[in-house]
């Protein structure tokens, strides 16, 4: 009985103090406007940029102009979010490469979809192309080869452009 008197004040003693500790606030991990934001990793941003390279490639082969326009802009938001969140990878200049490799290749791209001009479209695809890899190359990424994709990976989607 004298043990249980002790134990039972232990308890009681637990149960009155763990409920208030428990609801006090926690202090946020980071602080400033950006607490609690989600930030992509740089690898899941250019799994996307790989999806998008593949989609442009098959829109534009299609000559679907319509899509290729709307994947070139999606590549561009998913290059301005590894600019955005990584202007500087492991002393890798992210912003830098990209805006001086992988942008005029996407300016070509542009053009060539505005015009319509399928040649053009391939010759500044495989432009963008080795600008992903010369990018890889320089940020000691070389082993991330890049090319045109030679099947469609969506087989639920499809490339041809609507015909009216």
């Amino acid at each position: 009985m004298r043990r249980i008197i002790p134990a039972l004040a232990v308890l009681a003693l637990l149960g009155a103090l763990v409920p208030p500790l428990l609801a006090q606030p926690q202090e946020p991990l980071a602080s400033g406007p950006a607490a609690g934001a989600y930030k992509p990793k740089l690898a899941d941003i250019m799994l996307m940029l790989q999806i998008r390279h593949a989609k442009l490639s098959l829109a534009g082969e299609a000559q679907n102009w319509p899509l290729a326009e709307f994947q070139v802009e999606e590549l561009k938001e998913a290059f301005e979010d590894a600019e955005r969140y990584y202007p500087v990878f492991k002393d890798v200049p992210v912003k830098q490469m990209i805006e001086s490799a992988a942008a005029p290749a996407v300016s070509e791209i542009e053009k060539a979809i505005a015009a319509k001009d399928r040649a053009g479209f391939v010759r500044a695809f495989q432009n963008l192309t080795m600008a992903c890899n010369n990018c890889h190359q320089g940020a000691s990424r070389g082993f991330f080869v890049i090319q045109r994709p030679t099947v469609s990976p969506f087989p639920n989607q499809s490339f041809a452009p609507i015909r009216n």
